[in-house]
């Protein structure tokens, strides 16, 4: 899938901007954490050979998978970037990092315990189970199991 005509606008794209604005008054955080990647034709991906490369794309699906929300996208001559709720913003963290993803990509630290989360061994380097990925065990809620329901005119 291509991306849209006005998203070659660059900087000037307003469509862009006022999507993020619309976004961020539905989400009801118009003061997203701003998610930040060097630019796929950039000098940053050739003085870091060792590093994986990430494109904004593969950072949004790893992120809608987990049901995080993204919008207000956008980029410039050095960098591309795109925007998550504040309200989700720690678990995306958690997720790049998990994932690999923060060495090229920036963002404001929302929880500094989340590096040493991501990091732990315990994980054998595995992303977390989607939630729509994990095995139905036929019990919902609190797992207090079906109630009986008592029928108070059965005496009668």
């Amino acid at each position: 899938m291509s991306a849209p005509w006005y998203d070659n606008l660059g900087f000037l794209n307003l469509l862009d901007w006022l999507e993020g604005l619309g976004r961020g008054i539905i989400y009801g955080d118009v003061t997203p954490i701003r998610l930040t990647l060097p630019h796929p034709e950039s000098d940053w991906w050739d003085e870091n050979p060792d590093v994986q490369f990430w494109n904004l794309t593969a950072v949004q699906d790893l992120l809608k998978s987990y049901h995080v929300k993204t919008f207000w996208h956008g980029f410039n001559a050095d960098q591309i970037w795109t925007h998550v709720p504040n309200k989700q913003a720690r678990w995306a963290e958690y997720l790049l990092h998990r994932a690999g993803a923060i060495p090229p990509l920036t963002m404001q630290t929302v929880d500094g315990r989340n590096v040493s989360w991501a990091s732990n061994p315990k994980h054998g380097g595995k992303l977390p189970t989607r939630w729509a990925d994990r095995p139905d065990t036929g019990r919902r809620g609190r797992g207090r199991g079906k109630r009986e329901r008592r029928n108070e005119w059965a005496m009668f």
